[in-house]
C-alpha cells in the first residue's frame, strides 16, 4: 500500500470517527454541532493538500496530485473505495449542501412544517467534499431510505404498544409524527454505504 493509501484510507477513518461522535450528539441533543461539520470541511482540505505535497515528492507535482481523484482503496472483503477529485468534491458539497438548503426551503415553505434543520445540510455539504455529488446523492439517498423504515417501525411499535395498553393507535401515530427524528446517525450510516458501493 503506498503513502498516498495510507493517507487517504486514514482520511476515511476519521471521517467515520467524526461521523460517529456526531450522530451520539444527534441522538442525545437533536443537533448537529457545526464544530464537528467544520472539522469534517477542514480534514478534507488538510487530506486534499497532503495528497498534493505527496504528489510533489513523487514528481507528479503539487497541483496535479492536489486536484487528482484520491487512489482507490481496496479493503477486505474486497471492497473499493473510488476517490473524488477535487472538483468532483466542490461538486458534491455544492450539489448536497445546496440543494438540499433549497429543497429544504421549498418544502417548509408549502407545508409549513420543519424539514431538515441546518446542522444536517451543512454536514451533507462536508461529506459531498470526500464523496462527490454521484456518491453523496446515494449517502442521501440511503439515509432517508434508512429513517422512513425506522420510522415505519417505530410507528407500528408504538400503535401495538398503544392497542395492548387500552390507547388508541392513532394517538401514538400521531405523537410519532409530531416528533422529530436525528438524521444524523442515517448520515453517517449512508455515508459508510456510499463509501463502498
Amino acid at each position: 500500500m503506498t503513502y498516498v493509501s495510507v493517507v487517504t484510507l486514514a482520511a476515511y477513518g476519521l471521517v467515520l470517527l467524526v461521523l460517529g461522535a456526531i450522530a451520539v450528539v444527534d441522538l442525545r441533543e437533536r443537533r448537529v454541532p457545526n464544530l464537528l461539520s467544520g472539522a469534517l470541511a477542514a480534514l478534507w482540505l488538510l487530506w486534499r493538500v497532503v495528497l498534493g505535497f505527496a504528489g510533489q515528492h513523487m514528481g507528479l507535482g503539487f497541483r496535479a496530485e492536489f486536484a487528482a481523484p484520491a487512489p482507490t482503496i481496496v479493503v477486505p472483503p474486497g471492497l473499493s473505495i473510488e476517490g473524488a477529485s477535487l472538483a468532483e468534491g466542490i461538486i458534491g458539497a455544492v450539489i448536497l449542501g445546496g440543494g438540499l438548503l433549497v429543497l429544504t426551503a421549498v418544502y417548509e415553505a408549502v407545508t409549513h412544517r420543519e424539514s431538515f434543520g441546518g446542522g444536517d445540510i451543512k454536514l451533507m455539504a462536508a461529506l459531498g467534499l470526500f464523496l462527490g455529488a454521484e456518491r453523496g446523492l446515494i449517502c442521501l439517498l440511503a439515509a432517508c431510505v434508512l429513517s422512513l423504515l425506522y420510522a415505519l417501525i417505530a410507528r407500528i411499535a408504538r400503535s401495538v404498544i398503544a392497542r395492548r395498553r387500552g390507547g388508541t393507535s392513532e394517538e401514538e401515530g400521531e405523537g410519532l409524527l409530531r416528533t422529530t427524528l436525528p438524521f444524523a446517525p442515517f448520515i453517517a450510516l449512508g455515508a459508510l454505504i456510499a463509501f463502498v458501493v
